[in-house]
């Protein structure tokens, strides 16, 4: 349960975030816009489980805690990666097996990769958040109230995700890895997989980040 409840501490900020009519409005302020042009307050979240070194950082005047290890190294690249693939959350293979059965159905594996300070790749997978406006309030009724069990909270705020899609992205994603050994890939195909998934879900961000990382490869390779 408590990588259930980790999951779920994530998905209640990015949702009170995009229900904040105060964040809302800091955001469409005419100097924000004229600065940044279409800025909106975002969130992203890496999710690992592991060891860490708990130490101070400072002076005498004023000290801060940190946490130090690979296990940290390697939530702050998942946080990192959000924006590539264009996801609030992503979670890591390990943690993903962590949570309870049900609500690792729910997740979506969007790539296997290996990062800096890692050797064996892993497998990442996201949370699609089902992003809701500030006057949803059967939304906010589940969002906010602590009395809620993990097994309602997700039921009521399952992925923004239609099963149709789902079923289609992950066999897009099977044809992108191609297999353990990535021997039975297929990238064109997938690519039209992919296609065919964005127009279920225009600016799908791990269909847009895969399709985009084919073609820098193939331009790459010649």
């Amino acid at each position: 349960e408590v990588a259930d409840a980790a999951l779920r501490s994530l998905v209640r900020t990015v949702l009170c975030v995009s229900r904040s009519v105060d964040l809302a409005r800091l955001a469409e302020r005419r100097e924000v816009q004229e600065r940044l042009p279409g800025f909106a307050v975002r969130l992203g979240y890496g999710l690992h489980y592991g060891w860490a070194v708990e130490c101070a950082i400072g002076s005498d005047l004023k000290v801060d805690t940190s946490y130090i290890s690979s296990h940290v190294n390697l939530a702050t690249r998942l946080e990192e990666a959000t924006k590539h693939y264009g996801v609030s959350i992503l979670i890591s293979g390990q943690t993903h097996g962590l949570l309870s059965p049900y609500i690792q159905s729910l997740c979506r594996l969007v790539d296997k990769v290996v990062v800096k300070g890692t050797i064996h790749p892993f497998e990442l997978y996201t949370y699609d958040v089902p992003v809701s406006s500030s006057s949803s309030a059967i939304s906010d009724f589940f969002a906010t109230n602590p009395s809620i069990t993990n097994p309602q909270f997700f039921a009521a705020l399952t992925p923004s995700t239609t099963p149709e899609f789902k079923t289609r992205f992950a066999e897009a994603i099977d044809c992108y890895l191609g297999g353990p050994d990535g021997s039975e890939a297929d990238w064109p195909k997938a690519c039209a997989m992919l296609t065919w998934c964005l127009e279920l879900k225009p600016k799908d961000g791990p269909c847009l980040a895969i399709i985009g990382d084919i073609e820098r490869k193939a331009k790459s390779d010649g």
